[in-house]
């Protein structure tokens, strides 16, 4: 009772569900938050306060990089984008940041097993090129659309594997065959004794 009267209560957003599920790897919320925020720190922010040489976005030599280009725009991340509709099976996500987020809201309403991993998989995708993009910035290794999207496949394979109460479907194997899960494993009654 005290703690509702003393806590100062935010602004309610609509994409909380999307971020705040217990189906999103804890660490990618964290970025997919600042994302959907707009509060990441691209070269147009730090442009504000600071002068730097190039503004340009690193995963494609292109525009100024934006959270808006980055998320949405970025041939790099299109691409990305792409590869997860079409393991998720669906036609493809909208063209601009803000309306992949409107999009994305839709599609992870819900706690049913297609709209966790769509959760799951969006947050990866927007932790993995962001993480790209600082490997880039700090002169790391770069890699290519094809290993960064191994990386999120991996992610999110491995945390479907800890989920219980995955549903026996014909749509549920498809997914845990692109999301290189044994569906096998997630589905039997002896995978949970061990838990």
């Amino acid at each position: 009772m005290v703690w509702n009267v003393i806590r100062e209560k935010g602004q309610i957003v609509d994409w909380a569900t999307l971020v705040w599920s217990s189906k999103v790897i804890p660490r990618h919320r964290f970025i997919l938050w600042l994302a959907l925020r707009g509060r990441l720190n691209t070269r147009d922010r730090i442009l504000a306060y600071m002068d730097i040489q190039d503004a340009n976005c690193l995963l494609c030599d292109g525009d100024t990089e934006s959270i808006y280009h980055l998320f949405g725009s970025c041939p790099f991340v299109k691409s990305l984008w792409s590869k997860f509709t079409l393991a998720l099976g669906f036609v493809q996500l909208p063209g601009s940041w803000d309306e992949i987020i409107v999009d994305a809201r839709i599609k992870a309403k819900g706690n049913r097993f297609p709209a966790n991993v769509f959760k799951c998989g969006f947050s990866a995708i927007v932790y993995r090129v962001w993480a790209e993009r600082n490997a880039r910035v700090f002169g790391r290794i770069r890699q290519k659309i094809d290993q960064t999207w191994n990386d999120i496949v991996f992610d999110c394979g491995a945390y479907i594997r800890t989920w219980r109460r995955v549903p026996k479907s014909e749509r549920a194997w498809n997914i845990c065959r692109d999301w290189k899960v044994a569906y096998e494993e997630i589905t039997s009654f002896e995978s949970y004794k061990g838990r």
